[in-house]
């Protein structure tokens, strides 16, 4: 009879994008009013005040790096769940924390209490992974393209928010300036509104995920709850074996216990020859983080971690190029247009995640389309800088076809926009299904997880202020010809990018098979040596 597809885990899915919705706002929030709540502190003059908006915005970066792992390895212990709790309930208090904030300790404190205590990225990449792992790798795919949608989606909702009710005395007077006790709070701390809105989205977030969420690591889930499993083949004659098998396997067919260590094995031989009555092994115990960090994790966590540097480094680098003056290096174009220009890359994102990255992931298997897409960058990022000479084709838009205008600069933003955010969203998706599929084991996913997130953390906290020293640098290097230090920064680029699409063809196929987390027949059916057949007889 034919496969008949598993169905889709929409509902968990749908409550695991909403625990991840709050987060992303939370941590975007603070952009549109930092460096005005930097100025209040009176630090600093102008000039400088942007060294310590660097050290508020990192500082989640650089406490995630101290605690992810950890985080991981305790949902290993206790389960997702709790770990995804623990870590709204901290996300809630640092937030509210920061919108208190009369100095800049207060705030560095309060942002890096959202590092510390806030593992939640790699756990919630973890649950879709045991919820899909024996899905498609179209639907895998699907799924696990959720988790960044929400952060998009997020970081677009959170400036709006900062942007919008920061200061609320002097933006609604009409509401908040009509005095009392509301006009004295509010003017005490002008930023507490948004941060409290934030955290109200994050508190609702924390409820839905208390009654809603359910357990997916399978030693954390108690016996009473597990549910019988979707038959996704159909065949009558294995059927009435599987019906006559199931008490010999009732408790292995849940549990997945780890058939990839040698000791259990030598534990289940031991038994099926001393004992007289079956006997089941001792609960499997979970990995420690060098069982759990292989080197295949270790190697596709490196490729994340260089993937994750060209990333950031774009990012940073992209608004720094397009504000700058034409004679300086840049396009010279407006906030307003460089906002576009981002807020065309959130609908690309959307459509690569929902429509078009399932079906290249069917077409080309997740680790084929990874290298496909890093290979991709390595062009983009070095012709990206050369969009600036565009400006000298006449605007085919004006009657005497003058130059110097943005008509085709803004033709090549969008194609290499486009072919960018195509590349990155799929890039990150296949990166993230990667390190899950090179897991030994399942109970180790957190670990796993934590571990890349660390990676990454790493590398975002690392890559912002590399790009503003590369690029202030090269621009100041006089002795270099102007028309080749313009384009250092993009070149250095290329270089990573180049760097990172070789690490992946390092990476064996074999270790991003998701066969190995399910037993096969004769693990769970050991044969029994001639020995024991023949005291039997």
């Amino acid at each position: 009879m034919g496969k008949k597809e598993k169905p889709f885990p929409s509902r968990q899915l749908a409550i695991i994008c909403i625990c991840r919705f709050s987060e992303p706002i939370c941590f975007t929030v603070i952009f549109p009013f930092i460096l005005f709540m930097i100025r209040d502190f009176n630090l600093t003059d102008e000039a400088h005040l942007g060294y310590y908006v660097g050290f508020i915005t990192s500082a989640f970066a650089v406490t995630q790096l101290l605690t992810g792992i950890h985080w991981g390895m305790l949902s290993d212990r206790i389960g997702r769940r709790p770990v995804i709790l623990m870590g709204l309930v901290g996300t809630l208090s640092s937030i509210i924390l920061f919108g208190l904030s009369t100095s800049f300790t207060w705030a560095l404190l309060s942002r890096s209490l959202c590092g510390l205590l806030n593992g939640n990225v790699g756990v919630l990449k973890s649950m879709v992974s045991e919820l899909t792992i024996e899905h498609s790798p179209e639907q895998r795919a699907r799924a696990f393209s959720l988790l960044p949608l929400m952060f998009g989606i997020g970081s677009i909702v959170g400036p709006i928010l900062g942007g919008l009710l920061s200061n609320p005395v002097q933006t609604y007077p009409s509401l908040f300036g009509q005095g009392g006790p509301l006009t004295d709070f509010f003017t005490e701390f002008p930023y507490f509104l948004p941060c409290l809105v934030s955290g109200l989205i994050c508190a609702f977030g924390l409820i839905f995920g208390y009654f809603f969420l359910e357990e997916t690591l399978a030693s954390a889930i108690p016996a009473t709850t597990i549910k019988k499993p979707i038959k996704v083949f159909h065949d009558p004659i294995e059927e009435q074996e599987q019906e006559e098998e199931r008490p010999l396997l009732e408790n292995n067919q849940y549990k997945r216990p780890n058939y990839e260590s040698n000791n259990n094995n030598d534990e289940m031989d031991r038994l099926s020859t001393t004992s007289p009555t079956p006997t089941l092994p001792d609960k499997p115990t979970t990995p420690s983080l060098r069982e759990a960090i292989t080197p295949a994790v270790i190697a596709i966590c490196i490729s994340y971690g260089l993937f994750s540097f060209q990333a950031i480094f774009y990012d940073e680098l992209f608004p720094i190029w397009t504000a700058s003056k034409r004679e300086h290096g840049g396009l010279g174009f407006r906030a307003d247009e460089i906002g576009f220009l981002l807020a065309y890359c959130g609908c690309v994102t959307l459509v690569v995640q929902l429509f078009l990255l399932p079906k290249w992931t069917k077409r080309f298997g997740q680790l084929r389309l990874f290298q496909i897409v890093l290979f991709g960058c390595i062009f983009l990022y070095f012709i990206q800088g050369f969009t600036r000479y565009l400006y000298g084709i006449p605007d085919p838009t004006t009657e005497d076809g003058h130059s110097q205008t943005k008509f085709w600069v803004w033709i090549g933003l969008i194609v290499t926009s486009t072919l960018k955010t195509m590349f990155h969203t799929s890039a990150f998706t296949s990166c993230t299904i990667l390190t899950n599929d090179a897991a030994p084991r399942l109970d180790c996913l957190g670990a796993v997880n934590g571990f890349s997130q660390c990676c990454a953390s790493g590398m975002r906290a690392f890559g912002p202020a590399t790009c503003g020293i590369i690029w202030s640098a090269s621009l100041g290097a006089e002795w270099i010809p102007y028309s080749i230090r313009i384009h250092i920064s993009w070149v250095i680029l290329s270089i990573v990018g180049a760097i990172t699409f070789w690490s992946t063809t390092k990476l064996n196929p074999l270790d991003y098979d998701t066969s190995k987390f399910f037993p096969t027949e004769e693990q769970v059916f050991p044969p029994e040596d001639e020995e024991e057949l023949n005291r039997r007889a």
